[in-house]
């Protein structure tokens, strides 16, 4: 059974356009549309590029295809008949679709790839298809519907909300308003914009600007926000751009906490109802990763899985996951997120050569990685099949001295060119997590999860340590990813620690690199000092 998973739409409200390819119950491939075409997010498009990339990855056509697997089960058959047509025009041939439920779909791409037996599964987002949160029970008989929270009571319409009103772009910054939360006091009650009421949550909508039922919904250079909430809060929205003083730092940080607070009483009463105590997590909201050191913690919860690609481009993953169960085919586990395409040594060669680039070839690149970053160099790091998801976990990386205390700010200024408040990821091997990290599982391979960093580490590790204390770690073991494993032991043994920044090669406001071009590109238009594909490096 072949199953070709699909996220997009012909409207610009839905974004994290991507393709999937499940055969038999594996999980084959997975691509984001703007790895590709270049086009942050990729709103209103259907996937193209990816398609042809997760076909291309299993060596088959479309006529190959048994299903295509597409969220919007509630959009009606307009919309399918929309699918046909561009399936055909576009590819010649058109399978047959079968539509999933957005939750559900969310939620297949957390339970079947966790691999757990039992657990809660929590789904949260913006919405999609009129449900903002979904509990289920996953299990040997699939998944279970237990509850649904409708539009407009959303924790992501409640967290978008904020970050617009911070100064950044919703359904894009949110991750910016996590990391600005960690500078400010949360010292302003937010009870009168979400409460918990009756074992529910409820978003006071007297806040939100009225859209109908029938209409679309704003795009994200409106605010969805009216006049009342400014007139509650005292100060006006910060423009876009502008930089956060202390009462909006303070209001990040207030929303983080009442975020945190109703995500935990969702999850507890969840707890109270089924007994269960694996957890697992996707849609959108998922991907705050501060609420989800909250949830590990938590002392009812003894696993928690968070999807790698929660947000809206894991739903081709979860709606081709979510049918294949339905078809007879149980979804495998998943222990790696490398999905995308991969690149030898004489493609890269061949890249070099047309670009005209002088270059040096070595035997062991991570070897050699190590030796610069351990003489605070920074370097591009591209190495074997991309990454799924927003994570850059050690093939599209930027890898930089975690010890140098001016390294972040540094990458931040010169490379991302970011905001100098954005915290940087590191990087660690999995045998040496407790040295520097504090968290109940030694397991966190996939960027979900900060950790506390302990005073040890904090005073060793600076530049990727927050403000707070705290780091979104990943752990790399020599199974889930040998030669960036190598990379780290050969760094330890150069500065003695199996540490490194780890941030995703790209710059601000592109998506991440997908190709060898990508990547020369990004070298050059940015202040990285060496770039390494393959067994090859570029210096400046």
């Amino acid at each position: 059974m072949i199953i070709l998973g699909i996220n997009g739409g012909v409207r610009l409200g839905y974004q994290d356009v991507s393709a999937a390819l499940v055969i038999d119950g594996k999980i084959v491939a997975a691509v984001e549309e703007e790895r590709i075409n270049r086009i942050k997010f990729s709103p209103g498009q259907l996937p193209y590029y990816s398609i042809k990339a997760v076909l291309k990855k299993a060596n088959i056509t479309i006529q190959d295809v048994d299903y295509i697997a597409t969220h919007g089960s509630t959009w009606g058959q307009e919309y399918l008949e929309v699918l046909k047509g561009y399936f055909k025009q576009t590819f010649g041939h058109c399978p047959k679709i079968e539509p999933v439920h957005h939750h559900n779909a969310h939620a297949a791409s957390a339970f079947f790839p966790s691999g757990y037996d039992e657990a809660m599964v929590v789904t949260i987002d913006n919405s999609g298809d009129g449900v903002s949160t979904q509990l289920a029970i996953g299990s040997e008989n699939g998944l279970e519907v237990v509850d649904r929270f409708s539009r407009p009571n959303s924790l992501g319409i409640f967290y978008s909300l904020i970050t617009q009103y911070c100064g950044f772009v919703r359904d894009s910054d949110e991750y910016k308003l996590m990391g600005l939360a960690a500078y400010g006091e949360p010292n302003i009650d937010l009870d009168w914009l979400l409460s918990w009421q009756g074992g529910s949550y409820i978003l006071n909508d007297k806040y939100l600007k009225k859209v109908a039922p029938t209409a679309s919904q704003p795009t994200r250079q409106q605010a969805i926000y009216n006049k009342n909430l400014i007139d509650k809060l005292g100060q006006a929205p910060l423009i876009l751009g502008e930089t956060a003083t202390s009462f909006y730092q303070d209001l990040a940080a207030s929303a983080q906490q009442k975020f945190e607070e109703i995500l935990i009483q969702v999850v507890k009463g969840f707890h109270q109802k089924t007994g269960l105590r694996k957890l697992c997590l996707a849609g959108g909201a998922a991907l705050n990763c501060v609420a989800n050191q909250k949830l590990m913690n938590l002392d009812f919860v003894d696993e928690i899985y968070v999807q790698p690609a929660s947000g809206d481009s894991g739903i081709s993953l979860g709606a081709a996951c979510y049918l294949s169960y339905e078809s007879g085919f149980r979804p495998k586990p998943s222990d790696h997120t490398y999905l995308g395409e991969a690149f030898d040594n004489n493609a890269i060669q061949k890249v070099l050569g047309l670009t005209h680039n002088r270059f040096a070839q070595v035997e062991n690149p991570a070897e050699h990685a190590s030796r610069l970053v351990a003489e605070d160099k920074t370097v591009g790091w591209f190495q074997g099949a991309a990454e799924f998801g927003p994570r850059a976990l050690g093939n599209r990386s930027i890898l930089a001295s975690p010890v140098n205390p001016d390294m972040g700010n540094l990458v931040n200024k010169i490379i991302k060119y970011r905001e100098s408040f954005r915290p940087f990821c590191p990087a660690v091997l999995e045998e040496d997590v407790a040295l520097f990290f504090e968290g109940k599982q030694n397991h966190s391979p996939y960027m979900t999860i900060t950790y506390d960093v302990n005073e040890h580490g904090s005073e060793a590790l600076p530049s990727i340590t927050h403000v707070n204390k705290t780091a979104r770690i990943q752990t790399v073991s020599c199974e889930n990813n040998p030669l960036f494993y190598d990379y780290l032991s050969e760094l330890k043994k150069l500065t003695g620690f199996g540490v490194s920044m780890n941030t995703s090669f790209n710059v601000k406001g592109e998506p991440m690199v997908y190709t060898p071009i990508d990547a020369i590109r990004t070298f050059y238009g940015s202040g990285l000092d060496h770039l390494v594909l393959g067994n090859f490096i570029l210096s400046k």
